[in-house]
């Protein structure tokens, strides 16, 4: 059996890498699909509707027993359900959802309710990243929950000793946010941290870097307990991690908040796997962590540095080995049951 993996930005999304290694650890054959955006000149929307056209035509030419499809741009594969191609739809993100937050109304997001509601309409199973998701709408077909936790070796043993080279004493609270700057990822929020814990026993790390950075260069450049580490490599994450007290996940409230817990955040699991509690804020509520609103986060985090209020003990076993890839299987395994059912009634 031939499984097609397709997301259009492949070697950026983990998920799409961690389910085709799940696969093939497994005994199937993988392909693995990325666009591969041929069209490089000229002015940045037409680039973009030229590549989308050029994937679109690529992947009508990939041969597979079935395609795994990752949303977003759902408009490049609509020409596997036309083709009656037998495939499973993974919704990451509540696409449409999104756009009409970000553009209200108008022909971009009635296309791409059209579009989603025909990938849904067509697909023979149907996988989410957290469990709200799986209630969004009336699928009227099978759904599944796959969560983006992490891989077991993610977790490293530390090859520094961070808190003794920065000579932090042991009493000193550690409070570290590591992923993209970005004000989708909250980074706009963080300035209010560093303001709440300015005279207390406590320190803002920061590791990442991205269209935000200016945001966060001026506050290490206000605050002498705020350090950035800047961007750092994926297998160095452990020295950082391990050296921090607590783990900050600021997002803004929106409609669609519900959606993302710590089942579709991978930055929650990972703080997880290195036993690290979370403080959030704008996303669903979890007995994992400590969620509260946007506007109350700083005053939340300085209330955790006094002591005064504790986020719940993280889970240490929630990892993709031990609840994503039997689920995985099991999805490709009834496409694959129900195949041969088919063939046995002719």
């Amino acid at each position: 059996m031939i499984i097609a993996i397709l997301s259009y930005e492949f070697q950026r999304h983990p998920r799409a890498k961690r389910i085709a290694k799940t696969l093939k650890k497994n005994g199937f054959k993988v392909r693995q699909w990325g666009a591969r955006k041929v069209f490089l000149r000229g002015p940045r929307i037409l680039r973009a509707i030229l590549n989308y056209l050029f994937a679109f035509f690529e992947i009508c030419f990939i041969n597979a027993d079935v395609y795994w499809v990752e949303n977003i741009p759902d408009i490049i594969y609509l020409g596997i359900p036309f083709l009656g191609r037998v495939y499973v739809y993974d919704r990451r993100s509540p696409w449409a959802k999104q756009l009409q937050l970000e553009f209200r109304s108008g022909f971009l997001v009635r296309i791409a309710r059209i579009v989603e509601n025909i990938m849904i309409r067509f697909a023979k199973h149907i996988v989410v990243p957290s469990t709200p998701m799986k209630y969004e709408f009336d699928y009227k077909k099978p759904v599944t929950v796959i969560p983006n936790f992490p891989e077991e070796s993610f977790k490293k043993k530390p090859t520094r000793n961070l808190r003794q080279e920065l000579n932090i004493p042991a009493t000193r609270k550690i409070f570290i946010y590591v992923g993209k700057l970005s004000k989708i990822e909250g980074t706009d929020l963080l300035p209010e941290v560093a303001n709440a814990l300015k005279g207390l026993n406590a320190e803002l790390w920061i590791v990442g870097d991205g269209p935000a950075r200016h945001i966060v260069e001026r506050i290490v450049k206000k605050h002498n307990h705020v350090r950035w580490f800047g961007w750092v490599q994926r297998d160095k994450l452990a020295d950082y991690i391990t050296a921090a007290d607590y783990g900050l996940v600021p997002r803004h409230k929106t409609p669609f908040s519900i959606f993302y817990n710590h089942e579709g955040i991978h930055k929650i699991g990972e703080y997880f796997i290195y036993g690290k509690p979370v403080i959030a804020c704008g996303i669903a509520p979890s007995p994992y962590y400590l969620v509260t609103e946007p506007d109350n986060y700083a005053e939340t985090i300085a209330r955790v540095a006094k002591g005064e209020i504790e986020p719940p003990k993280p889970p240490h076993n929630l990892t993709w080995e031990k609840y994503c890839e039997k689920a995985i299987i099991d999805v490709i395994s009834a496409l694959f049951e129900n195949s041969i059912q088919k063939v046995g009634k002719y």
